[in-house]
C-alpha cells in the first residue's frame, strides 16, 4: 500500500511537498492530503510546477482510467504522457495535418527507385533484342576466344 512506498510522507501540505520535491523535474512523493485524512496524493514535479494528483488503489495503482502494478508504472507513464502533451503535441499535430512524410524520408526513396526502375524497364524495351539462337551463339563463341587466348598465352 500507499503508506510502505519509501516516498511516502505521512500528512503535508502541497506546499511541504513542493519543498521536498525541490524544484528537481521528473520527482514525485506520496503524501496524504490534509483536506480529506485517508486520501493520498502523488505530488509530481513537471514544467517547474509540482502537480497534485488523487491517489487511488484497488489492487492496482492509478489516478485516470489506467492502473499500475507500482507506483513507479504510474509515474513513468504519467511523466511520458505529460511530455508528450506538453512538449510534443504542436509537433504531433503538425505532423497529422501535413504529412511531412509523404514529402521526405522513406517514401520519397521508395518513389525514386520505382521510377528509375519504370525509367530503365522503357530504355531497355528500346534496345534491340537479340534472340536466345543468337545469344547461344555468341556466348559459344566468346567461349572459344577465351580458350584460344589463354592456349597461346600459356604455349
Amino acid at each position: 500500500m500507499v503508506q510502505q512506498e519509501s516516498r511516502f510522507h505521512g500528512i503535508i501540505s502541497r506546499e511541504q511537498a513542493d519543498e521536498l520535491l525541490g524544484g528537481v523535474e521528473g520527482a514525485y512523493i506520496l503524501r496524504e492530503s490534509q483536506r480529506q485524512p485517508g486520501c493520498y496524493t502523488l505530488a509530481l514535479r513537471f514544467g517547474n510546477q509540482t502537480l497534485n494528483y488523487r491517489l487511488f488503489h484497488d489492487g492496482k495503482h492509478f489516478v485516470g482510467e489506467k492502473r499500475f502494478e507500482s507506483i513507479h508504472d504510474l509515474v513513468t507513464d504519467g511523466l511520458i504522457t505529460l511530455y508528450i502533451e506538453t512538449k510534443a503535441a504542436e509537433y504531433i499535430s503538425k505532423m497529422t495535418t501535413n504529412p511531412i512524410y509523404e514529402h521526405i524520408g522513406y517514401a520519397t526513396l521508395l518513389r525514386e527507385k520505382v521510377s528509375r526502375r519504370l525509367s530503365r524497364s522503357k530504355n531497355e524495351s528500346r534496345k534491340p533484342s537479340v534472340s536466345n539462337e543468337e545469344h547461344t551463339t555468341v556466348e559459344k563463341l566468346a567461349k572459344h576466344m577465351v580458350f584460344v587466348f589463354v592456349s597461346v598465352g600459356t604455349g
